[in-house]
């Protein structure tokens, strides 16, 4: 059993430093694209990258999850599970890529896209997908084969090519949007060779009638849950261009994505997360154990919402390749980082409450939570973008999220109660409200004046968690024991 638990935290540690490598070099092609993309092509790119994501989902058609479900057998039977997931795969990619292609000017003329999407990003738009669904299950035969350095290792190649194309192409040749595709093509291409000796050599051409009706059986009712979860994650973007402009959504979406330090720190926290609880679920303080996680994870959030906040202003006018971090006429739409910020916060709180559905293995519930904030999410941006514009799409994803940690507290609660220590909670919400309001009346000239009134803010702010009791005698002691420990 402790060797199975070490197994599994060592694969943890790399599906998740990898993917954090991954995403935030992804991030670094913002400040990138600010620079050298007028805020109209970086709206078309965005939003076209968006419906990708929604056609990848479609491309997988639950096969993916199939595959990982079958694929505990034989090497005979496993042959035939890949040859079966990765030929319907195969078929259903390319037959939509070909309607679509088939399908060209009418969708540029029926929709916004075509104000200012050329025909040949278009193709290129329909390629990538095409390209990344033949990875599909090879990647996942990775996963199942437990080979997570190859796998890591392979994505995080993929993603360094794309940033280098990127640089080659947008930065080097100034091919504005067009370069972004041309890149997106490369890297998508490159993945593929790297799994074509895989396809080969698994492929069989032997169609087995009963096997394919057990893997669509079992996948195809995972693709709302798919959809929902894309829908939570990105519909805002093709309804905010939709309903405004491609200048708005490059202004949106340059915002949006200066959240990241909140969201990699939900993600690592996920990815530590899941193995801890259910390494523990049967100790007998777990769920005062897990309460405690709940309001620490909250503390960390907490300032990390803050100095977000305060010194965003400050990172954005840092120099980058082009000019600043972020060029100056994306700076108007800062004020939506701290509502981004929020957000992925709440990615967190409902990552927290998860834990008692997968410890009593109730975990039918989670699609409800997900399809609830995936429908008020869109719900939401259609109420709020024709009234606040990109800021209504904000905080549409906010309320999308807040919703979806509501829903699966008010099932977690149902199968396996934890009393989360709600005073602590609301303490430390009421004093990073307060220290944001106060954040306000920092209106110094001087970016070093004010980048120490924030930080006397911060100091501010744990010194009143410490007076009204935030911190337990047995906290404050250790804390003073780390303090004296850096003194010396």
């Amino acid at each position: 059993m402790r060797e199975k638990l070490q197994t599994l935290a060592s694969d943890t540690i790399v599906y998740g430093t990898s993917t954090i490598v991954q995403r935030f070099l992804t991030f670094l092609l913002t400040p990138l694209y600010t620079n050298f993309l007028t805020r109209q092509e970086l709206g078309d790119v965005i939003t076209l990258y968006s419906l990708i994501a929604f056609v990848n989902v479609l491309y997988a058609f639950g096969f993916e999850s199939a595959f990982l479900r079958f694929y505990r057998r034989d090497a005979d039977d496993r042959h035939s599970v890949f040859s079966h997931s990765a030929a319907i795969i195969t078929l259903i990619s390319l037959a939509f890529s070909l309607l679509v292609y088939a399908c060209e000017g009418l969708i540029l003329r029926s929709s916004s896209l075509g104000h200012s999407t050329s025909p040949s990003i278009f193709h290129m738009a329909i390629l990538i997908p095409l390209f990344d669904a033949l990875t599909i299950i090879p990647y996942a035969q990775l996963r199942m084969e437990r080979k997570a350095r190859r796998f890591a290792g392979t994505k995080l190649v993929v993603v360094a090519i794309n940033v280098i194309a990127n640089l080659l192409f947008v930065v080097q040749f100034h091919r504005g949007a067009a370069g972004v595709f041309e890149a997106g093509i490369v890297s998508s291409f490159v993945g593929l060779c790297f799994f074509l000796p895989t396809l080969i050599r698994h492929l069989r051409f032997r169609w087995n009638t009963s096997l394919l009706r057990q893997l669509s059986s079992f996948g195809l009712p995972t693709l709302p849950s798919g959809f929902s979860a894309i829908m939570l994650q990105v519909a805002d973007r093709p309804i905010l261009y939709a309903m405004t402009d491609a200048s708005t959504v490059g202004l949106y979406s340059a915002n949006y994505r200066l959240g990241i330090p909140m969201m990699l720190f939900a993600s690592v926290f996920e990815y530590a997360w899941k193995p801890f609880y259910l390494s523990h679920a049967d100790d007998p303080d777990a769920k005062s154990m897990f309460s405690r996680v709940f309001t620490y994870f909250s503390l960390v959030c907490a300032l990390i919402f803050l100095l977000v906040s305060f010194f965003i202003g400050n990172i954005v006018q840092m120099p980058f390749i082009g000019g600043h971090f972020i060029r100056e006429d994306y700076w108007v739409g800062l004020g939506i980082v701290p509502i981004v910020a929020a957000a992925y916060y709440f990615t967190g709180v409902a990552t927290n409450f998860a834990a008692g559905l997968h410890i009593t293995k109730n975990t039918k519930y989670l699609p409800i939570a997900t399809g609830a904030a995936a429908l008020s999410n869109i719900v939401l941006n259609l109420l709020l973008i024709p009234l606040l514009s990109y800021i209504g799409a904000a905080w549409a994803t906010l309320g999308a999220y807040l919703i979806s940690a509501a829903v699966m507290y008010v099932y977690a609660q149902r199968v396996y109660r934890i009393n989360y220590e709600w005073r602590r909670l609301v303490l430390l919400l009421v004093c990073t409200v307060a220290a944001s309001v106060l954040s306000r009346f920092v209106t110094s000239g001087a970016a070093l004046t004010e980048f120490g009134l924030h930080l006397g803010i911060i100091a501010l702010f744990l010194a009143l968690l410490a007076v009204f009791g935030f911190f337990s005698a047995s906290e404050q002691q250790l804390l003073r024991a780390l303090i004296s420990r850096k003194q010396r």
